[in-house]
């Protein structure tokens, strides 16, 4: 266990590292990043501030996203903050299904076309898919993630829609009593 008394987790970091942060991702992209399996962390109870998960949850099946959001919970101390923020599934169906079917073959890798199904509206659902790591595997509306976030033990939970990604998404903001 590491332990993380006071500090601030940027969980599923990617490429966005940031100063003064824990910054954990299963895919290190420097050696300043931890590594970790995702969904258990291994840091112990009670002891982070603030944990940032951006655009992480979705690429975990409905269960393992649960035992995410529980491990989030457990690290953080009392009066602790999660910023969670989601494709908002919803509005990313709406726009594959008004989008035109192209005419031809599209190779979706690398495509943020918005002009028909196959590019970017398409990997808002089920993700970049250019490894093992990028693949959306849950979709959340406001609702199922107010629910997932009050079922884990959060008290006080904030949901707003932001653009991000070029989609719109769910941005939550949960407290732990």
């Amino acid at each position: 266990m590491t332990t993380a008394t006071r500090t601030k987790l940027n969980l599923g970091c990617g490429h966005d590292v940031r100063e003064g942060w824990v910054n954990v991702d299963k895919f290190p992209a420097s050696d300043s990043v931890v590594q970790a399996d995702f969904p258990y962390l291994p840091f112990e109870d009670n002891t982070s501030e603030e944990v940032v998960l951006s655009h992480v949850l979705e690429h975990f099946g409905y269960a393992e996203g649960e035992i995410l959001v529980r491990e989030i919970h457990r690290v953080l101390g009392p009066g602790g903050v999660a910023t969670i923020e989601v494709p908002d599934i919803n509005w990313c169906l709406a726009q594959f299904l008004g989008a035109p079917e192209p005419n031809g073959y599209t190779n979706p890798q690398n495509d943020y076309n918005t002009s028909h199904k196959w590019g970017l509206w398409a990997q808002a659902i089920w993700g970049d898919q250019h490894h093992d790591g990028l693949f959306h595997k849950w979709g959340y509306t406001p609702h199922r993630l107010l629910n997932l976030l009050h079922h884990c033990g959060f008290n006080q939970v904030n949901i707003d829609f932001v653009p991000s990604h070029g989609v719109q998404c769910l941005l939550a903001r949960a407290t732990k009593a």
